[in-house]
């Protein structure tokens, strides 16, 4: 099976707050920013049956562009949507308390954020998705960084401690490969096909 993978374009946060579920929409730089993606897509040789994107409008403007192209439908998808920060969405990181900061740093996958997810939370629900795909079939997902590097940890082997959640580009490109095992789940390799626009370095700590 095949699976693609787009993360959203850069999304419009002047105030640069954290966010994950916080709908934010696209940035100015988004026409030239999904151009480029999906040309990437297109000469890397993608064909997907179905198109899936996050419900979040991020996602689905750029799902919007990738239907007209692709002539696929866009079917709107739960389980691919960002990681839940909880009561840290909408502020800055350098608000947030620190004994809860260094709870974080110190297990970055693993620290469940207070009225939110942690990590492993999507790797669940983002595999539960990814094992009712078919094993003949071709996907495309638009989605977030949060649901492709938990299928990059998950499912193709990732070590915890390459904490790639906060190195992926905007508009990034990914193609899977995957099989199953004898348990019916799906694990394989993945290939960066696309980088785009380079995230802001996280600013944590108080000044």
């Amino acid at each position: 099976m095949i699976l693609w993978t787009i993360r959203h374009t850069k999304p419009y946060n002047p105030k640069d707050v954290c966010y994950g579920r916080l709908d934010f929409d696209v940035s100015p730089t988004f026409e030239d920013e999904s151009d480029k993606a999906l040309k990437a897509l297109v000469e890397s040789g993608a064909k997907p049956t179905r198109l899936f994107s996050s419900p979040l409008i991020r996602c689905t403007k750029f799902a919007d562009k990738a239907s007209k192209m692709l002539d696929l439908p866009v079917e709107k998808e739960p389980a691919i949507i960002e990681l839940n920060f909880g009561t840290w969405e909408g502020q800055k990181l350098t608000e947030v308390p620190r004994s809860e900061m260094h709870a974080w740093t110190s297990d970055l996958r693993g620290y469940r954020f207070p009225e939110g997810e942690n990590f492993y939370d999507i790797d669940k629900r983002a595999g539960e998705f990814l094992d009712k795909l078919p094993d003949d079939g071709e996907f495309l997902c638009i989605t977030h960084a949060g649901v492709i590097a938990a299928l990059q940890h998950s499912r193709c082997g990732l070590p915890d401690e390459v904490f790639v959640e906060g190195m992926f580009t905007y508009a990034m490109v990914t193609r899977f490969e995957f099989t199953r095992n004898a348990d019916g789940m799906y694990h394989g390799t993945f290939t960066k096909i696309h980088d785009g626009i380079p995230m802001p370095s996280l600013k944590m700590e108080k000044a």
